[in-house]
């Protein structure tokens, strides 16, 4: 999981330092409403998510390319 710190938000973006030192801009519109400069966001990838979405893509293009 990564954990970033909002440094400012500025024309749409969220400036934040990552854990290591190194800088990110975040779309303002893929962040949660309400967070401000000093806020800490995780990223963190959602495998049960993943795998649900990964099987519904297969399902579909199994009904697509049937014989």
């Amino acid at each position: 999981m990564k954990r970033l710190i909002i440094d400012r938000l500025e024309n749409g973006f969220a400036v934040c330092e990552i854990e290591e030192g190194s800088f990110a801009d975040i779309p303002e519109k893929v962040l949660p409403d309400g967070v401000k400069e000093g806020d800490v966001i995780t990223i963190s990838v959602d495998k049960s998510e993943t795998e649900k979405r990964k099987e519904k893509i297969e399902g579909l293009m199994n009904s697509l390319f049937k014989d």
